[in-house]
């Protein structure tokens, strides 16, 4: 089961082991960061529940992913397969999505009367609830009372990031499942795979996802689109010293602060996750700045500051290498 599902090996051997004895909770948590295979799981187990082909207490063969349900849960048109997120509420609502900051109690509510009705045509009904975190107080208390008395065969699963995000009295009310950050060599080999990418520069890009395929996606399709920023670049890609003399060039013919100003952007959204590996890099940034507001020489201040980054990136990497194998 979950075959083709990247990672997650003791989340995978969790849940089989439940689905072939029986022994399914009513409502799980989900937690962990995002690309780390969340919701592709809480999708494909349903999928496994709901597969007419296949028997899943019989078989380990998981999902035919043929049959009429298997299809309609793929194409995300089952009517016993409900996503109760920000798209369903702007539907609910009739408005736009990038207004939806917060789940409320009337799309909890909307659920509720979803839960309360029978199963339509599968065996059973799941509800993903996704980002759980930003539940209001009000969704929030709304819903321990479906979770103190779900119905039969149904199961309500909540996908978050944060622990300290999901109220204690949900935390009590369902089973809690960890998911880890995939391996970098996980990563790499389905970048290998899927995006016939050279092992080079798939490891790169896996080094630097932080254990999310999500990220080394997100990656690949910018330096697809050629949006790829230099920030990116400098943190996923390897240069020669010929690279970085011509890339300080360009750069301080056509405008050094700017680039310097735009990494400097990029790089305090990685300091608010990872603030010990990226501090250093921001510092360096930080006082080229101030070289370039002194008009100091910008092809000079670039070649500094692209070797000396580079220069941080070899000593973090060879620092990550020596943790894994101590």
């Amino acid at each position: 089961m979950f075959e083709n599902i990247l990672g997650q090996q003791k989340i995978k051997k969790i849940i089989s082991n439940q689905i072939k004895s029986g022994k399914i909770a009513h409502a799980y948590i989900f937690m962990g960061q995002d690309g780390v295979g969340k919701r592709l799981i809480a999708v494909e187990f349903a999928k496994i529940l709901n597969c007419s082909a296949n028997d899943f207490i019989k078989t380990d063969a998981g999902t035919c992913g043929k049959c009429i349900s298997c299809k309609k849960i793929e194409k995300n048109i089952h009517p016993d397969l409900h996503f109760i997120d920000f798209s369903r509420q702007a539907e609910l609502e009739e408005d736009s999505l990038e207004k939806q900051k917060t789940l409320k109690v009337e799309t909890i509510r909307y659920m509720q009367k979803e839960v309360a009705t029978k199963i339509h045509e599968g065996k059973w009904k799941i509800f993903i609830i996704e980002p759980a975190e930003k539940m209001n107080a009000a969704a929030a208390n709304s819903l321990l009372k479906t979770l103190e008395e779900p119905p039969e065969n149904t199961i309500i699963i909540l996908i978050a990031k944060h622990k300290e995000t999901i109220p204690q009295t949900i935390f009590s009310r369902a089973q809690t499942l960890f998911f880890q950050p995939l391996g970098q060599n996980e990563i790499s080999s389905w970048l290998i795979s899927n995006r016939s990418m050279d092992a080079a520069k798939a490891h790169n890009i896996a080094e630097f996802s932080e254990g999310s395929l999500e990220n080394a996606k997100k990656f690949v399709d910018k330096n697809e689109k050629e949006e790829f920023s230099l920030w990116l670049k400098l943190k996923t890609q390897n240069f020669y010293i010929s690279d970085i003399l011509e890339l300080s060039k360009n750069i301080a013919a056509t405008g050094a602060l700017e680039c310097v100003d735009a990494m400097i952007a990029e790089a305090k959204k990685d300091f608010r996750i990872y603030p010990q590996r990226t501090a250093p890099a921001l510092e360096l940034l930080s006082a080229s700045r101030v070289l370039l507001l002194k008009n100091v020489n910008a092809r000079t201040v670039l070649d500094n500051l692209f070797f000396d980054l580079l220069d941080l990136k070899k000593n973090i990497e060879t620092f990550i290498k020596q943790s894994i194998y101590d």
